[in-house]
């Protein structure tokens, strides 16, 4: 809560408090007949029963307001005793104006304290009291949290009290300024220092009952009008009476004429103005030396920030909502040949023609979730330059101005080149000799077979089985640089995934390890658009970590549902488990947990790495959940197709069948 939110509300408590004590000491006075009590000093005119009881009523039902939210309960009594002050208010105002105030509450709650009636003063009781008393009841009784209409009325009525309370005040000061009368000052103003002086402070409790909303919260605010409002509104207020109050006090000594009161007055009123006038250019001076401060600091964080963007190892250009150049670096100037000047207030198609937004380069391959975006930048002498481009907000969500990084790829795309000439050389260069290989040593066995060299004949089959291992870890090697590449077109038909299921598990698990196999599918869904080969590889090679990692006879769970617009299969396991690391890493190219090495130490790691790219050439997603010693469920999705709308010749195939 901020510090000045935590004063308001003391001081809303210590107005309900000081209101009801006071009521309350006035009315015990009027019971007892303490004339000290009566007047709270004895040089102070009594307060009237009805003015104590209104105060005492008004204390406790802004006491009641207090805490937000409050009970039920609470709000309902300090609504009813709110309302109560309101009536008691109106009730004093029209007796004032009929009997003078010699009658009404006030006579009936002496006859009950046993008086007999009021000492006249000469002096006819002020209708300010029952005026503010009738406008502070019905604004506490608006006050309730989340309601700002009810709280801005609330806050009108309060206005209304402190300034009729505030006329009682200034009456009561400045009233020997322009009256020679020589009668005791104190006894014979019409509203007592003290009711005036508590009425003022249960209106500004009032008003702090919702320091948040409001009229308070304008003064509690971190802003320029809270700041130039706490100074100036006390000094305003506060003012006209302490100066009154100092000249009351000097013409009561003596020291001041009757003939220099008004001029004096005058004078000090406007030295008064002159220093609110002095402590406004003050407070603005203030502020605007905060505001140079912030200015300046801003100034150079946007010059660090230039400064980091001019040095970026890469082009890097700020383009706003209307896709216009507003910043270039100098790495963006070398590579496009521009000069920054030039770019400046351009539109960025004449450094990217397609775009940034534009088509991907990539064709019909991977959209990789953690590359850019691959396009064709143009130079200024016409040549065309590979770029990859990220673009990020420069201030937040909602602001359409993009940071967006150029970076050049020509390097890249070089090694991207001698990377598919490696692929070539291991394809030609090693399959083949491998495959040649293979051929003899089958001949080989076939013939130590027929002369019954057993011994022989399993050396021959170690190399067959090298081989073959050998001639699986090039595909893969292969597989995985395809489709790193992007330039992997999938042959996508509709398939049933149910049915492809059970055709994998039909298809490629050995028969004595297919009846750990539970396949549990969800109802109908519509086809999905895939790869079946490629798909394929895929769960036969969750299948396969299925079976490796789990003790055996334990069941496999292979479950098929649908989730929103995709389908999602898992597969789960009751093996060992992985720990937290194994599983953010398991699907990296090259990686293996330690279980995975100590159980078959002649695997690349690329298996599962191939299954999430081929997951995501499909626009799916991979996953992985497990703790350890509570087995694994691997995840993977892949979109369904939308349901089309059948056309006329549909339903009659459908029932010719």
């Amino acid at each position: 809560m901020p510090r000045s939110t935590a004063l308001v509300r003391a001081l809303a408590r210590s107005s309900a408090v000081a209101s009801c004590m006071v009521g309350l000491l006035v009315l015990v006075g009027w019971a007892l007949d303490v004339m000290v009590l009566k007047s709270m000093g004895a040089a102070l005119p009594a307060m009237r029963p009805s003015a104590a009881l209104g105060l005492l009523l008004g204390g406790a039902a802004l006491g009641l307001r207090l805490p937000a939210p409050s009970h039920r309960s609470r709000q309902r009594l300090g609504t009813a005793l709110a309302l109560a002050t309101a009536l008691l208010g109106a009730a004093s105002l029209v007796d004032g104006v009929i009997t003078g105030g010699n009658g009404g509450m006030d006579a009936l709650l002496l006859r009950a304290f046993g008086e007999e009636g009021f000492a006249s003063s000469g002096v006819a009781p002020s209708p300010l009291t029952a005026l503010c008393l009738m406008l502070l009841g019905p604004a506490l009784a608006l006050v309730d949290r989340g309601h700002p209409q009810r709280l801005s009325w609330s806050d009108a009525l309060v206005a209304l009290a402190l300034m009729a309370a505030l006329t009682g005040l200034n009456g009561f000061l400045l009233g020997p300024l322009v009256t020679p009368a020589a009668a005791p000052f104190f006894q014979e103003r019409s509203m007592g220092l003290h009711t005036t002086c508590v009425l003022m402070l249960l209106g500004v409790g009032t008003l702090c009952a919702r320091p948040e909303l409001g009229l308070m919260a304008r003064l509690t605010r971190d802003t320029l009008g809270g700041f130039v409002a706490r100074r100036l509104v006390p000094v305003t207020l506060l003012g006209p009476p302490v100066l009154g109050l100092t000249l009351v006090l000097m013409h009561l000594t003596g020291g001041l004429s009757h003939d220099a009161k008004l001029p004096l007055f005058a004078t000090v009123v406007a030295a008064g103005g002159v220093t609110l006038v002095l402590l406004a250019a003050r407070a603005l001076d203030v502020l605007d030396r905060e505001r140079m401060r912030a200015t300046a600091a801003l100034e150079a964080s946007e010059e660090r920030f230039r400064t980091f963007l001019d040095t970026a190892p890469d082009p890097m250009v700020v383009v706003d909502a209307t896709g216009r150049v507003r910043f270039a670096n100098a790495e963006a100037e070398r590579v496009f040949g521009y000069r920054r000047e030039a770019l400046l207030g351009r539109e960025v198609e004449l450094l990217v023609p397609e775009g940034l937004h534009g088509p991907s380069a990539t064709g019909e391959g991977l959209e990789r979730a953690t590359a850019g975006r691959l396009v064709s930048g143009q130079r200024q002498d016409g040549t065309h330059v590979p770029l990859e481009v990220r673009l990020s907000p420069l201030e937040g969500e909602d602001d359409a101005t993009r940071i967006a990084i150029l970076r050049d790829v020509t390097e890249r795309r070089d090694l991207e080149k001698l990377r598919e000439e490696y692929v070539g050389l291991i394809s030609h260069d090693l399959r083949n000799p491998l495959n040649t290989i293979n051929l003899r040593a089958h001949l080989l066995q076939r013939a130590l077979h027929e002369r019954k060299l057993e011994r022989e004949g399993h050396m021959a089959q170690a190399i067959i089985h090298n081989v073959e291992w050998m001639s699986t870890m090039i595909e893969e090697l292969l597989e995985g640089s395809r489709l790193e590449s992007g330039r992997v077109t999938l042959r996508r038909e509709a398939h049933d995934l149910g049915r492809f299921l059970e055709e994998v598990l039909e298809r490629d698990v050995p028969p004595d390890a297919r009846e750990r196999f539970r396949l549990h599918l969800a109802a109908a869904l519509p086809p999905v658009s895939m790869d079946a080969a490629r798909l394929e590889r895929v769960v036969t090679n969750l299948l396969t970590n299925a079976l490796k990692y789990s003790p055996k006879g334990t069941p496999v769970d292979v479950r098929l549902a649908a989730a929103h617009d995709h389908a999602v299969v898992s597969v789960t396991n009751q093996g060992t488990g992985l720990s937290p690391r194994d599983a953010a890493r398991l699907f990296d190219k090259y990686y293996r947990t330690e279980d995975g090495r100590s159980q078959d130490g002649k695997g690349l790691g690329l298996g599962l790495y191939i299954s999430r790219l081929i997951v995501e050439a499909h626009a799916g997603h991979i996953w992985v959940e497990s703790e350890p010693d509570r087995g694994v469920t691997f995840f993977f999705s892949v979109p369904l197709e939308a349901p089309s709308t059948p056309s006329e010749s549909e339903p009659q195939r459908q029932r010719a069948s």
